[in-house]
């Protein structure tokens, strides 16, 4: 009995070392996300405050690495690790591009006003990163050949992972792309090296090219995140993503490199991001009559989509081929980023001696290409005047940035800037992509003032009217004399 009793305070014990593992200084629950190899992660801060210069992010990988500042007052550290992946959002939250297995751990978001620490507002996240992998030493994918696959869930100092897994009920799931558990399946052999570590094994078949297959990591029988491994058989390539930049009100195409030679067989759906639902644009080459902005699209004979005069039809566009039912190959996705200069809304002068300011957007898939996650691609956004020089280090323009898909100019027009053109040009790697621009139309000229001008169109009216009575009069007055001088001569 006393045995039972001290298995029974062992294992308090032990929930109350793993209940503190959970709990900061401040006695706050830390916040436990999950997520997947290349997801994008958001860690909410919750700031009671609207200004970024309150807030600091702490990262910590282990217990027994060093803590790296993040962020401090609001800006980011330079020497920080993966610098460009990160950034700030609106509500200080942290966001994070493209996790890497190197990003697990231990993130904590404090707040400061006027220098002192509000406690009650800080946040921790215990960041868990799942990764499918297949050994390096892999060299042959083709039927008949054996693949293995690992699956690893990455956590602070083994958090969730053993020796403390067991309690929380952490488990790694192997299943195949209906969702079906392949545990029991004797064509898989699977095997766990601890809860956070599992493998896969099994010979291909033929009918294996294309075929997934995911791990999920599940917390007490609630799926968090998974992974998936695709096989991919050498002669069967998958189109690559495409990447589309064009400018507001031009015409685009965009191209479905995956086309049969009948477009009958073709199917063209949109997604403007990650919460709004897919749109049907074209359901076996046959145009849906039910979607918007349906006369500015139409079918190329390459099944390509052509999109005219396009206004924030911002998104992906992915280009699937169907025969009999079935889908064959892989969908060819081309992302549409839409370029956009604009006037500011308030604006309501435009002459010389006011103020003007010019907002210019790139307009993309849920931010895909923008902050936060542009850095690490080297999306920019640069102005130029008419002779394509960089108005950067221009005094005269005061140009600011908020993120990497918003830039605005501001300046303080001149009598030259009558017709003049300022462009906002977007660049991939230093490549000009795309570009849009505005040209400044005065309603009168410069060199005149508003009330000259008035007198000046006054009288070109006048004149016009007046025309004909003036031509009269001089024909009367022409007659008159000569009709004078043949009376004297007669009465001579």
């Amino acid at each position: 009995m006393r045995l039972k009793m001290d298995e029974k305070g062992n294992e308090i014990l032990l929930r109350l070392i793993i209940m503190f593992l959970l709990r900061g200084a401040s006695g706050v629950l830390k916040n436990d996300v999950f997520c997947s190899y290349g997801d994008n992660v958001t860690l909410s801060c919750k700031n009671t405050y609207s200004y970024y210069n309150s807030t600091e992010w702490i990262y910590e990988r282990n217990r027994d690495s060093r803590a790296v500042v993040l962020y401090a007052d609001g800006i980011k550290q330079n020497d920080s690790e993966r610098h460009d992946r990160l950034s700030l959002g609106s509500d200080c939250s942290l966001n994070i591009y493209k996790v890497t297995k190197e990003d697990y751990g231990l993130y904590s978001c404090k707040h400061y006003k006027d220098g002192i620490r509000l406690l009650e507002d800080g946040l921790s996240f215990s960041l868990h990163v799942l990764h499918v992998s297949s050994p390096s030493t892999q060299t042959e994918i083709r039927p008949g050949s054996s693949v293995t696959l690992s699956c690893h869930l990455y956590s602070y100092d083994g958090y969730y992972c053993d020796p403390l897994v067991g309690i929380d009920g952490v488990q790694l799931v192997w299943v195949n792309h209906a969702g079906v558990n392949l545990q029991r399946d004797s064509r898989y052999q699977i095997s766990h090296s601890g809860r956070c570590n599992s493998t896969l094994t099994t010979t291909l078949l033929n009918e294996d090219n294309n075929g997934e297959w995911r791990c999920v990591a599940t917390l007490r029988n609630e799926e968090k995140t998974s992974s998936s491994y695709t096989v991919k058989y050498l002669g069967s390539s998958e189109p690559e993503e495409k990447h589309v930049f064009c400018s507001y009100g031009e015409n685009v195409t965009l191209p479905c490199n995956n086309a049969q030679s009948d477009c009958t067989s073709t199917t063209w759906i949109y997604e403007r991001n990650r919460d709004s639902g897919t749109i049907g644009l074209f359901i076996g080459g046959i145009k849906k009559t039910v979607i918007e902005r349906l006369n500015r699209r139409s079918l190329g004979s390459d099944c390509s989509l052509n999109i005219y005069k396009v206004t924030k039809d911002f998104g992906v566009y992915s280009c699937q081929q169907n025969v009999n039912g079935q889908r064959q190959g892989n969908d060819a996705h081309v992302f549409l980023h839409v370029l956009y200069v604009s006037l500011q809304s308030t604006q309501t002068e435009i002459r010389p001696g006011s103020s003007v300011t010019l907002s210019c957007h790139l307009y993309s898939y849920d931010g895909y290409y923008c902050d936060p996650l542009v850095g690490i691609d080297g999306v920019q956004l640069v102005w130029v005047n008419h002779a394509v020089v960089n108005l950067q280090t221009d005094s005269r323009y005061q140009i600011s940035h908020s993120g990497r898909c918003n830039s605005t100019l501001t300046t303080t027009l001149l009598n030259e800037d009558n017709n003049g053109e300022w462009r906002c040009v977007a660049t991939l790697r230093n490549e000009e992509k795309t570009s849009s621009s505005y040209t400044v139309k005065y309603l009168v000229s410069p060199t005149l003032g508003a009330s000259s001008s008035r007198v000046i169109i006054l009288l070109g009216e006048i004149a016009v009217l007046m025309a004909p009575t003036v031509i009269l009069l001089l024909i009367i007055c022409e007659k008159r004399p000569r009709n004078r001088r043949s009376q004297n001569t007669q009465k001579i």
